[in-house]
């Protein structure tokens, strides 16, 4: 009985003298591991590491190459450095001065056994001067700093510009019709509730906000080259939104204090003509190519009009809409009309002589492209005179008996309520060209009823 005794305690001895050796050589191997990577870390993630992510990255995209500076990566805080990262491909050549990334689950990545949106859902990303050409549309973007975090779901960019990679005359030297040189700064751009798993997915684009601080956009069109021949219908919002395959939606996106230039120009290296909105704050709502039939986008917006009134704007697009429908209201606030001159002396060959508004207001329907509604406006002492084409003047006697006639007998200078309280609003009515473009639809039904409100 003993013996079978020492024979039971020598075997369960054993047995925990196999299970500490056992342990002392798994804490011995991963000794070594951490060891290992500790002294030859770099050179693993430098080499081996860096080759491969390359070499796979080329054979997925053929046609495109990405090259990783020096990797540097931190046990204790997780943390991934790469310095200098460039991609090119046929269209586009990226360059990013150092991205750092956190919280990835390189377990999970080194195994394959995950998909890009489990590796990086515990991780944040910060990325600094990161530098954009796009070479056939003459453009670039640059960017001062990115911070994306997965777990918080948002993403934010500081310092971002587009800008065109050549000054205007080499800008629109490429270019043999009319075209739009477009130049805008965003200091600041937030995205809220982003959903980075079904974005890594490529399943759809959700977000439950986007802000831009006080961005700037600059626009200039070269009127002295002819039209682009008309070959496509320009898409109205609706269209857009349902050109994109997968699901969007952005529950609000938001500008505060913005500013906006248009410029036209008729010569080379001539003045351009100029209209500035200041102080622009803009809200729309519902934006998303999907949804109940009843589904709308609406946008709010106000901006200072030649630092002189305050134009306001109200407009609701049905989102599946089988047509272009679409419903805007707004007003203009009291303003001396004499500072339009910026625009109208160049663009049209009209020079507003005098004329104040004291307020209007606009209310327009849109029905399968079809533009009809009401403009109201109170105004006093509008003259107006034709300028020469040629030298931009009113002085010569073709152009004073025009005026004369255009404010006698076409103008109506002033427009007020009478003893009973009535008042001549413009009518609008105006129907879709093939070629207009969303923009300037709007404008051009909004100004039948100008035209109409100060003719005789």
């Amino acid at each position: 009985m003993c013996s079978a005794l020492t024979v039971k305690n020598s075997r369960r001895l054993s047995l925990r003298r196999a299970a500490a050796y056992a342990g002392l050589c798994l804490g011995a191997v991963v000794i070594a591991v951490a060891v290992f990577i500790l002294m030859f870390g770099d050179m693993i993630l430098n080499g081996y590491g860096k080759g491969k992510v390359e070499r796979a990255f080329a054979k997925a995209h053929p046609g495109c190459a990405l090259h990783i500076g020096k990797l540097d990566y931190s046990v204790g805080a997780d943390l991934l450095v790469a310095e200098v990262v460039t991609l090119s491909a046929p269209t586009m050549t990226l360059k990013v001065d150092r991205i750092s990334l956190t919280g990835a689950r390189w377990a999970r990545f080194l195994m394959g056994t995950a998909a890009l949106a489990d590796v990086l859902a515990k991780a944040s990303l910060e990325a600094t001067n990161l530098d954009v050409e796009f070479p056939q549309a003459h453009y670039g973007i640059c960017c001062a700093g990115v911070r994306a975090s997965v777990p918080d779901s948002e993403l934010i960019a500081e310092g971002t510009e587009l800008r065109p990679l050549a000054g205007d005359e080499a800008f629109f030297a490429t270019h043999d019709f009319r075209t739009t040189r477009f130049h805008a700064v965003v200091p600041e751009c937030k995205v809220l509730g982003l959903a980075y798993g079904e974005l890594l997915q490529g399943r759809s684009y959700r977000a439950r906000s986007v802000h831009f601080s006080s961005p700037s956009l600059d626009t200039l069109t070269n009127r002295e080259k002819p039209p682009k021949p008309f070959v496509k219908i320009p898409l109205m919002v609706h269209e857009a939104l349902a050109s994109i395959r997968q699901p969007l939606q952005i529950d609000s996106l938001s500008i505060t204090n913005g500013q906006f230039r248009y410029c036209e120009r008729l010569a080379v290296g001539a003045d351009p003509a100029v209209v500035t909105f200041g102080e622009v704050s803009l809200s729309v709502e519902g934006i998303a190519n999907r949804g109940e039939p009843t589904a709308i986008l609406k946008l709010r917006g106000q901006g200072n009009l030649m630092d002189a009134g305050t134009l306001r704007v109200l407009m609701t697009i049905p989102v599946n809409s089988p047509d272009f429908s679409l419903h805007y209201s707004g007003s203009l606030g009291a303003m001396d009309l004499t500072r339009l001159n910026a625009f109208l002396e160049i663009a049209e060959h009209t020079r507003i002589k005098s004329g104040s508004a004291q307020e209007a207001a606009f209310e327009i329907d849109v029905n399968a492209g079809q533009a009809r509604g009401r403009v109201r406006a109170i105004y006093k002492d509008l003259e107006l005179a034709l300028l020469d084409k040629q030298t931009g003047s009113a002085k010569g006697i073709n152009n004073r008996v025009t005026s004369f006639f255009t404010n006698v007998l076409k103008i109506r200078n002033s427009n007020a309520p009478d003893a009973s309280g009535s008042i001549k609003e413009g009518v609008v009515n105006y129907t879709r060209k093939l070629d207009d473009e969303f923009q300037a639809f709007v404008w051009f039904a909004l100004r039948t009823g100008v035209l109409d409100i100060i003719s005789h």
